[in-house]
């Protein structure tokens, strides 16, 4: 099992909010400084009086010179302010950048899960699929098959394991190469499938054997008739590569319950039943069919 990527942790600068405080701040000096631009009027006023005092002028050359100290003071404040509201900006304009590169880092996260999700479920699917044909394997063909025991067992299902084998596949093999062989398995694979219902389960089990696998069967005779009919669809002619065969194929059949009642015991009936069809002029055989004389 691949291990779940882990989402990168990025230390996100933490800094108590002030940019409140520093605009705040920022006004008051404005206010300060606009009382002492009134002030340095009023004391201009005075100063333009040709009949002022000598008292006058000197309160107002006093005023003036504290509004000029206010002044300059606010103006050093002001630079302090601006300092203070420059560091702000940046602590956020930082802030942000850092939240950017983790939405960044969690996206690509995000993207390497799914990447992850994609990759498992094609590996499973190749790990349950037959490479050459396409068809389930061996592994994903017990695992349904233990299923549909399950599900016979509480519904009070029949089913069938039907076990088919190529006759004289080894002969196409060594007359005619590799290629060829394997262009008659997946001939063979795709009249198998066409003859399947939805819900049932054609499998490739190994070289030129196949398995079936039909749930909820009513009757012996309809899994016969359906053997019998695959038969023949298999044994009509096909030509590949320019050449024409006519391939034959061996089955066996067992049912649940009455061959078996577990998945290693019906195939093994299901095979040696195979064998039987392949030692006679038949090309089906029941795993029964030598003693049953019970149509049921």
């Amino acid at each position: 099992m691949s291990a779940t990527p882990k989402v990168p942790v990025k230390k996100v600068t933490v800094k108590r909010a002030t940019l409140h405080g520093v605009l705040k701040k920022n006004e008051e000096i404005k206010l300060d400084v606009g009382r002492a631009a009134g002030e340095l009027a009023s004391v201009n006023d005075v100063l333009k009086q040709e009949n002022a005092s000598i008292q006058t002028m000197r309160v107002a050359l006093t005023q003036n010179a504290d509004a000029e100290i206010r002044v300059a003071k606010a103006a050093d404040d002001l630079k302090r302010v601006n300092v203070k509201l420059a560091n702000e900006i940046a602590v956020r304009l930082g802030i942000e950048s850092e939240l950017d590169t983790i939405k960044a880092d969690l996206a690509t996260v995000r993207d390497d899960l799914l990447q992850a999700e994609v990759t498992k479920r094609h590996a499973q699917q190749q790990a349950l699929t037959d490479t050459l044909t396409g068809l389930a394997n061996r592994a994903s063909y017990e695992q349904a098959l233990n299923q549909g025991l399950a599900q016979a067992r509480r519904q009070g299902w029949r089913l069938s394991v039907m076990f088919i084998d190529v006759d004289k596949f080894k002969n196409i093999n060594d007359s005619h190469g590799h290629e060829m062989g394997d262009k008659v398995l997946l001939m063979v694979a795709n009249r198998l499938q066409s003859f399947i219902r939805d819900g049932d389960m054609v499998s490739r089990w190994g070289g030129d054997e196949f398995v079936c696998l039909l749930l909820e069967v009513k009757d012996k005779n309809d899994v016969l008739c359906l053997a019998r009919k695959l038969a023949v669809r298999v044994a009509e002619a096909v030509t590949l590569s320019g050449l024409t065969l006519h391939i034959k194929i061996s089955i066996g059949i067992a049912l649940f319950p009455a061959d078996g009642d577990t998945a290693q015991v019906l195939i093994k009936h299901a095979d040696m039943a195979m064998y039987q069809a392949k030692g006679s002029a038949q090309q089906v055989m029941l795993f029964r069919h030598h003693s049953d004389t019970n149509p049921d």
